[in-house]
């Protein structure tokens, strides 16, 4: 171990390579021998898998679009809930309203008396809230 240069100890030196130190080039030459039907067998193989691969990307295709169709129809729905829910509070923010001006308005006297309009005001004022903030 005293052969090895500072900056390989520490190293696992035992690990194998696959290499083989000789004196000479090695008189056998080995060519790899291909059989045809083993090409045949792997084209086989990766024409099956092929298929296979386009019929899964065909079914993960035909359900998105049916996950596409129901996002459709629930932002359909809910913009319809929404709408009706919108209108709902419309009429119900003329109910409060509505009135209150009318009243205003039926007399021609020049001045409105109005005793104890601080705790209606305010009653009226957190109706309208709730309609508008849709803190129900």
């Amino acid at each position: 171990m005293a052969d090895i240069p500072d900056y390989m100890r520490g190293f696992d030196l035992n690990e194998d390579w696959g290499i083989t130190p000789v004196s000479s080039i090695p008189k056998e030459e080995s060519k790899p021998t291909i059989d045809k039907k083993d090409i045949e067998k792997i084209g086989q193989s990766t024409n099956l898998e092929i298929a296979k691969v386009k019929n899964d990307v065909s079914s993960i295709k035909s359900m998105m679009n049916e996950i596409m169709q129901i996002v459709a129809e629930k932002d359909t729905i809910t913009k319809e809930i929404s709408n009706a829910d919108v209108e709902k509070r419309f009429k119900d923010i003329e109910k409060i309203v509505l009135p209150f001006l009318y009243n205003l308005s039926k007399s021609e006297e020049p001045y409105i008396h109005w005793p104890n309009r601080g705790p209606i005001i305010k009653a009226q004022i957190e109706n309208l809230l709730k309609l508008t903030r849709n803190n129900k």
